[in-house]
Formats: structure tokens, sequence, C-alpha cells
């Protein structure tokens, strides 16, 4: 059963925003497979989850909280969380996965009681695993910025009738960079890549070309070519076109189902994950080296230049639902499937209230 998890989540990652992408000549039928092969997945668990049941439930009342995050934007909001855990002695526990398929199987499993999900996904999830989920609150905003060396290239406009590398073909990058070039009445070819280290090595022999990076990367590429520049932001171009509402980049959810048997212990983790993130935006320094010591960034000279651009804000409420609801319009515009088929219910929104 695991290993045919780690199969499905692997196409999965087509969905999420922050994944890698197949390249530009697969077929266009890569989001389609993996939605129904992650129906099937998890009915398959939900049989598995059954007969484990009374189990699991026996031994997670002696457990730590479990939260699972995305190596990169998603986690810097947890790393100050981590480190008073670590000294504190606090009822959690942290891991961190590079990939959507490993860590979605890990929450769907309950094997993470808490997950940092890109903000699509969160909305995926709530349609399959039949409206068993909240999305807690916003923790990362946009991170996605153009990037080019060309002179001509000043603005979003300019993109216009040229090529534009980027990731994420059949996720939230792709539909979020059509539906900008659509408002926009701006035409550009848009090439997909598997990896920003290929996008990389493509700007490096043509710096002229244009690219969509995400950060921490996009501060990374700028760092080693000092031909590129930083000439847009996607969330600026958003904020134009859909002004007071938020661009969302990833999002925490839970089970409802475990939330209602660990009220107290999840509402005190929200206290605890909201003074982590704010405490990004007040204390950079001290952020960056938690950033290298739990292996998010390998530099800190790096992390305190990328955390600026990373967005990292905490977001809950009628605000987040407010945000989270234009985002899911716009993508479902796009593509349906790319939040689930349907807009998430006024349920899957959670309100201490």
């Amino acid at each position: 059963m695991k290993k045919k998890m780690a199969l499905v989540f692997l196409s999965l990652a087509v969905l999420c925003s922050l994944a890698s992408c197949s390249g530009k000549k697969e077929a266009q039928g890569t989001t389609e497979a993996a939605t129904k092969q992650l129906e099937t997945t998890v009915k398959a668990e939900e049989t598995e989850k059954a007969e484990e049941a009374a189990e699991k439930q026996d031994e997670q009342d002696g457990d730590s909280l479990r939260v699972i995050s995305l190596k990169g934007p998603t986690s810097i909001g947890l790393v100050n969380l981590m480190d008073k855990t670590e000294k504190e002695g606090l009822a959690y526990s942290f891991q961190m996965e590079a990939s959507p398929d490993a860590l979605l199987p890990e929450f769907i499993s309950g094997k993470a009681d808490i997950a940092t999900v890109p903000a699509n996904m969160a909305a995926v999830l709530y349609q399959k695993l039949e409206k068993d989920l909240y999305v807690l609150n916003i923790n990362t905003l946009g991170v996605l910025y153009g990037v080019s060396g060309n002179a001509e290239v000043k603005s979003f406009s300019d993109v216009n009738g040229k090529s534009i590398y980027s990731t994420g073909q059949g996720a939230s990058p792709e539909y979020l960079m059509n539906a900008l070039l659509k408002e926009n009445h701006v035409a550009a070819d848009l090439e997909f890549f598997t990896e920003p280290t290929e996008i990389a090595a493509r700007l490096k022999e043509n710096p002229d070309a244009i690219a969509i990076l995400p950060e921490p990367f996009a501060t990374a590429t700028l760092l080693q070519n000092s031909a590129l520049e930083r000439k847009f932001s996607l969330t600026e171009e958003w904020n134009k076109l859909y002004a007071g509402a938020n661009l969302p980049t990833a999002v925490t959810i839970v089970r409802k189902s475990f939330y209602e048997k660990h009220k107290a212990t999840l509402e005190n983790f929200l206290k605890e994950e909201k003074e982590s993130i704010e405490a990004v935006e007040q204390d950079i320094d001290t952020t960056a080296s938690l950033m290298v010591k739990y292996g998010i960034l390998e530099k800190e000279e790096l992390a305190k230049k990328a955390i600026p651009n990373c967005n990292v804000h905490f977001i809950d409420g009628e605000e987040m639902k407010k945000d989270l609801e234009k985002y899911y319009e716009v993508l479902f515009a796009a593509d349906p499937k790319s939040v689930g088929g349907a807009l998430p219910d006024a349920d899957f929104y959670f309100s201490l209230g």
C-alpha cells in the first residue's frame, strides 16, 4: 500500500503550486490522470485506515502533534516554533519533505496531523477526502517573480510576444500565469521545465530570456548571475487585478475529524504558529540562522536576502476566506480540476468563532 501511494503521489505533484512539472511535450492529461489516481488511493487508504482506527486512536493520545511541511517557503514560518519546541520540550514534532509525493501520503494516512501545503492542493484534498478537511490559515503569500537580463523587459506587459521559462505545468504557476496574461491582454509562449535548475542553466546561456522563478530560488539565481534582474512580481500583478485580495501560496490544513478530538491542542498550535510566523517578519537574522539550522537553505546570507521576498504571513478567519475564495475562483475558471473539480463549501474555511 505504501509503495502504491508513493507512486500515485509522484504524479500528483503536477497539481501543486510549488511542485516541479513535466516537460513541455508531455501529454496534457497529466493533471486529470493524477486526480483520478488520488481518488483511487484515498478510497484504498480509507479502508486501511478503518481497520487500524482503534489502534491509532489509542496511540494518538500520548503522541505529540505531528506537523509536516514542504521544504522551502512553506516551512519558513515554522522554524521559530521548531526552535522553541527543541528548547522548551513542547509537544510537537516536525517533518519536512522535498515534494508533495512524499508529504501527502503521510498526511492522508494519519501519520501527520497538521500539514502545510500549496493552497490549491488543500482544495483538491477537501473534495477527495469527502470534505473531511479544514484550511486553518494562509501561511505564505506570493513567491513567484519574473527574472531576466533583457533590457526591453521592465514590467509584466513587456513579455508580450515573448517566450517565458517556468516550472509548474498543470499546476498553479501555469493557471496563474494564464489568468494574468489573459486579464492584461498579453500573449506569451510558456515553456515548461521540470526543475528551476534547468531554467537557471538556460538563463546563464541566454540572459535575455525571461523566466518565472519561485523564492528562494529566484534570489539564489540572481546572486549567481549578475546579468539578471528581478523584473516583476506576480503578486503585484495579482494585486492590480484583484485589489483587496491577497495572492495565497500555501496554507495549513487538518482533518476535521482530528480537530474535533483534539480542539485544545490544535488551537494552542495555531497560536504558536502565528507567533512563529510573526517572528519571521520581526527578526530576519535569527530566522535566517534557523533556516540553515533546519536545512531549508545552506547559507545565512542567501536566507537573509530571500526572506523578504518569500512573503511569509499569517492570515486566518474572514480575511483568509476572502483571499482563498478569489484565488480558487481564478483557478477554477482556468481549469476546474486545479481545485478538485468544484469550489470548496463554506465549511472548508476554519474559524474559531
